[in-house]
């Protein structure tokens, strides 16, 4: 079985958007446990407000994708 890592520029399915966003959460609060700041809470905001920026542009390509594949199945070859 072959496993891939989550694509940040292709994201196919859920899984890539969750994994993003885990690796984010997580890189978030060990940075925010190690250094507590105004600066740092001013940056991990800001990187947060990046990756769920991202999340919704991935999830509007997951789901234009899956349109397009689905009217593609629907067009019969023969018509």
């Amino acid at each position: 079985m072959r496993v891939r890592l989550p694509s940040v520029r292709h994201p196919h399915s859920f899984y890539d958007v969750f994994g993003v966003i885990a690796v984010a959460v997580a890189t978030m609060a060990v940075v925010l446990t190690v250094r507590y700041g105004e600066v740092i809470r001013l940056e991990m905001a800001v990187f947060m407000t990046a990756v769920f920026l991202w999340a919704g542009w991935a999830i509007e390509r997951i789901l234009a994708e899956s349109k397009d594949r689905s009217k593609r199945r629907r067009e019969r070859p023969w018509d």
